[in-house]
Protein backbone atom coordinates (compact mmCIF):
# COMPACT_ATOMS: atom_id res chain seq x y z
CA UNK A 1 0.00 0.00 0.00
CA UNK A 2 1.19 3.50 -0.82
CA UNK A 3 1.04 6.39 1.61
CA UNK A 4 -0.01 8.72 -1.24
CA UNK A 5 -1.74 6.47 -3.80
CA UNK A 6 -3.09 9.44 -5.80
CA UNK A 7 0.43 10.74 -6.48
CA UNK A 8 3.07 9.79 -9.03
CA UNK A 9 6.83 10.21 -8.72
CA UNK A 10 8.64 10.67 -12.04
CA UNK A 11 12.39 10.13 -11.84
CA UNK A 12 14.04 12.02 -14.71
CA UNK A 13 17.20 10.50 -16.14
CA UNK A 14 19.16 9.85 -19.33
CA UNK A 15 19.92 6.65 -21.21
CA UNK A 16 23.23 5.22 -19.88
CA UNK A 17 25.45 5.81 -22.92
CA UNK A 18 29.18 6.38 -22.36
CA UNK A 19 30.29 9.84 -23.43
CA UNK A 20 26.77 11.30 -23.21
CA UNK A 21 26.15 11.31 -19.46
CA UNK A 22 27.78 13.29 -16.66
CA UNK A 23 30.01 15.05 -19.17
CA UNK A 24 31.29 17.52 -16.55
CA UNK A 25 32.83 14.54 -14.76
CA UNK A 26 34.83 13.26 -17.73
CA UNK A 27 37.98 15.17 -16.79
CA UNK A 28 37.97 13.62 -13.30
CA UNK A 29 36.41 10.20 -13.88
CA UNK A 30 36.72 9.54 -17.61
CA UNK A 31 33.79 8.49 -19.78
CA UNK A 32 33.44 5.05 -18.19
CA UNK A 33 33.76 6.42 -14.67
CA UNK A 34 31.12 9.04 -15.41
CA UNK A 35 28.86 6.32 -16.79
CA UNK A 36 29.37 4.26 -13.62
CA UNK A 37 28.46 7.31 -11.53
CA UNK A 38 25.35 7.91 -13.64
CA UNK A 39 24.20 4.33 -13.08
CA UNK A 40 25.00 4.44 -9.37
CA UNK A 41 22.86 7.56 -8.95
CA UNK A 42 19.96 5.98 -10.85
CA UNK A 43 20.12 2.83 -8.73
CA UNK A 44 20.37 4.85 -5.52
CA UNK A 45 17.28 6.91 -6.34
CA UNK A 46 15.20 4.01 -7.65
CA UNK A 47 15.99 1.85 -4.63
CA UNK A 48 15.36 4.66 -2.15
CA UNK A 49 12.07 5.81 -3.64
CA UNK A 50 10.64 2.35 -4.27
CA UNK A 51 11.46 1.19 -0.73
CA UNK A 52 9.80 4.29 0.72
CA UNK A 53 6.42 3.18 -0.74
CA UNK A 54 5.16 6.75 -0.78
CA UNK A 55 3.56 6.49 -4.24
CA UNK A 56 4.08 4.73 -7.58
CA UNK A 57 7.56 5.45 -9.02
CA UNK A 58 8.27 5.83 -12.73
CA UNK A 59 11.45 6.29 -14.77
CA UNK A 60 11.27 8.98 -17.43
CA UNK A 61 14.21 8.65 -19.81
CA UNK A 62 15.76 11.17 -22.19
CA UNK A 63 17.03 9.01 -25.04
CA UNK A 64 18.88 10.20 -28.14
CA UNK A 65 17.52 7.50 -30.42
CA UNK A 66 15.10 4.60 -30.55
CA UNK A 67 18.10 2.28 -30.11
CA UNK A 68 18.64 3.53 -26.57
CA UNK A 69 15.00 3.31 -25.44
CA UNK A 70 14.02 1.44 -23.51
CA UNK A 71 17.64 0.68 -22.67
CA UNK A 72 18.05 -2.87 -21.39
CA UNK A 73 19.73 -1.47 -18.27
CA UNK A 74 16.45 0.08 -17.09
CA UNK A 75 14.68 -3.24 -17.44
CA UNK A 76 16.95 -4.57 -14.68
CA UNK A 77 15.60 -1.89 -12.33
CA UNK A 78 11.85 -1.87 -12.90
CA UNK A 79 8.99 -3.24 -14.95
CA UNK A 80 8.79 -2.01 -18.54
CA UNK A 81 5.37 -0.50 -17.74
CA UNK A 82 7.13 1.90 -15.36
CA UNK A 83 9.56 3.23 -18.00
CA UNK A 84 8.57 6.19 -20.16
CA UNK A 85 10.33 8.29 -22.76
CA UNK A 86 10.62 12.03 -22.20
CA UNK A 87 8.90 13.94 -25.00
CA UNK A 88 9.52 17.54 -26.00
CA UNK A 89 12.23 19.94 -27.08
CA UNK A 90 13.75 21.49 -23.97
CA UNK A 91 13.56 20.42 -20.34
CA UNK A 92 10.51 22.59 -19.71
CA UNK A 93 8.56 20.97 -22.53
CA UNK A 94 9.56 17.50 -21.36
CA UNK A 95 8.51 18.16 -17.78
CA UNK A 96 5.20 19.66 -18.88
CA UNK A 97 4.47 16.61 -21.05
CA UNK A 98 5.25 14.27 -18.16
CA UNK A 99 3.03 16.11 -15.70
CA UNK A 100 0.15 16.50 -18.15
CA UNK A 101 0.32 12.80 -18.99
CA UNK A 102 0.31 11.67 -15.38
CA UNK A 103 -2.36 14.10 -14.19
CA UNK A 104 -4.77 12.06 -16.28
CA UNK A 105 -4.23 9.24 -13.77
CA UNK A 106 -3.17 11.04 -10.59
CA UNK A 107 -4.04 14.11 -8.52
CA UNK A 108 -0.49 15.41 -8.26
CA UNK A 109 2.96 14.61 -9.64
CA UNK A 110 6.53 14.93 -8.39
CA UNK A 111 9.52 15.22 -10.73
CA UNK A 112 13.00 14.54 -9.34
CA UNK A 113 16.21 14.05 -11.30
CA UNK A 114 18.24 10.94 -10.53
CA UNK A 115 21.28 13.15 -9.88
CA UNK A 116 19.40 14.79 -6.97
CA UNK A 117 20.74 12.24 -4.51
CA UNK A 118 20.20 14.45 -1.45
CA UNK A 119 16.43 14.13 -1.90
CA UNK A 120 15.41 11.56 0.69
CA UNK A 121 12.19 9.97 1.92
CA UNK A 122 11.46 12.77 4.38
CA UNK A 123 11.92 15.42 1.72
CA UNK A 124 9.59 13.63 -0.68
CA UNK A 125 6.99 13.13 2.06
CA UNK A 126 7.08 16.83 2.91
CA UNK A 127 6.38 17.72 -0.73
CA UNK A 128 3.60 15.16 -1.03
CA UNK A 129 1.92 16.37 2.16
CA UNK A 130 1.83 19.92 0.82
CA UNK A 131 0.31 18.74 -2.46
CA UNK A 132 -2.18 16.49 -0.67
CA UNK A 133 -3.25 19.51 1.41
CA UNK A 134 -4.08 21.43 -1.76
CA UNK A 135 -0.90 23.29 -2.75
CA UNK A 136 -0.67 23.50 -6.54
CA UNK A 137 3.08 24.08 -6.86
CA UNK A 138 5.88 22.81 -4.62
CA UNK A 139 9.54 23.40 -5.47
CA UNK A 140 12.74 22.16 -3.86
CA UNK A 141 15.53 24.66 -4.67
CA UNK A 142 19.04 23.44 -5.46
CA UNK A 143 22.28 24.99 -4.24
CA UNK A 144 23.43 25.53 -7.83
CA UNK A 145 20.49 27.81 -8.65
CA UNK A 146 18.20 25.21 -10.16
CA UNK A 147 15.82 22.91 -8.33
CA UNK A 148 15.91 19.30 -7.17
CA UNK A 149 12.15 18.70 -6.98
CA UNK A 150 9.03 19.96 -8.70
CA UNK A 151 5.59 19.01 -7.41
CA UNK A 152 2.47 19.96 -9.33
CA UNK A 153 -1.30 19.73 -9.48
CA UNK A 154 -1.32 21.90 -12.62
CA UNK A 155 0.92 22.87 -15.56
CA UNK A 156 1.14 26.69 -15.75
CA UNK A 157 3.11 28.18 -18.64
CA UNK A 158 5.09 30.29 -16.16
CA UNK A 159 6.91 27.19 -14.95
CA UNK A 160 7.99 25.87 -18.31
CA UNK A 161 8.54 28.80 -20.67
CA UNK A 162 11.23 31.49 -20.71
CA UNK A 163 13.48 29.62 -18.26
CA UNK A 164 17.26 29.39 -18.97
CA UNK A 165 17.50 25.64 -18.37
CA UNK A 166 20.90 24.41 -17.25
CA UNK A 167 21.95 27.78 -15.83
CA UNK A 168 22.32 29.06 -12.27
CA UNK A 169 19.34 31.37 -12.90
CA UNK A 170 16.66 28.68 -13.22
CA UNK A 171 15.17 29.10 -9.74
CA UNK A 172 15.37 32.90 -9.77
CA UNK A 173 13.66 33.15 -13.16
CA UNK A 174 11.05 30.58 -12.10
CA UNK A 175 10.17 32.64 -9.02
CA UNK A 176 9.94 35.80 -11.13
CA UNK A 177 7.72 34.08 -13.71
CA UNK A 178 5.39 32.70 -11.05
CA UNK A 179 5.05 36.10 -9.36
CA UNK A 180 4.32 37.77 -12.70
CA UNK A 181 1.61 35.18 -13.38
CA UNK A 182 0.05 35.74 -9.96
CA UNK A 183 0.68 32.16 -8.89
CA UNK A 184 1.53 31.00 -5.37
CA UNK A 185 3.90 28.20 -4.51
CA UNK A 186 5.63 26.53 -1.58
CA UNK A 187 9.38 25.98 -1.32
CA UNK A 188 11.16 23.23 0.57
CA UNK A 189 14.63 23.63 2.13
CA UNK A 190 17.53 23.90 -0.30
CA UNK A 191 19.30 20.67 -1.32
CA UNK A 192 22.24 19.70 -3.56
CA UNK A 193 22.59 17.61 -6.69
CA UNK A 194 25.55 15.92 -8.39
CA UNK A 195 26.78 17.85 -11.41
CA UNK A 196 30.48 18.67 -10.99
CA UNK A 197 33.59 16.98 -9.55
CA UNK A 198 33.24 19.19 -6.47
CA UNK A 199 30.02 17.32 -5.62
CA UNK A 200 31.63 13.88 -5.48
CA UNK A 201 32.78 14.16 -1.88
CA UNK A 202 29.17 14.44 -0.73
CA UNK A 203 28.25 11.01 -2.04
CA UNK A 204 29.74 9.29 1.01
CA UNK A 205 27.40 11.28 3.27
CA UNK A 206 24.35 9.59 1.76
CA UNK A 207 22.44 6.71 3.33
CA UNK A 208 23.55 4.36 1.93
CA UNK A 209 26.74 6.04 0.67
CA UNK A 210 27.69 5.96 -3.01
CA UNK A 211 31.33 5.00 -3.54
CA UNK A 212 32.99 5.95 -6.83
CA UNK A 213 36.32 4.59 -8.05
CA UNK A 214 38.53 7.38 -9.40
Amino acid sequence: MFEFPRARLALFTRAPVAGRVKTRMHGRLGEQGALALHKALIEHMVDKTVRASLCPVQLWVAADSDETFPHEYFLTLCNKKGIYRQEGGDLGARMRHTVQTQLMHADYVLIVGTDCASVDEGYLRAALRLLAAGENIVIGPAEDGGYVLLGLRMTPDALFEGVPWGSERVMAVTRSNLRAAGLSWQELPMRWDVDTPQDLGRLETLDPPIKIME
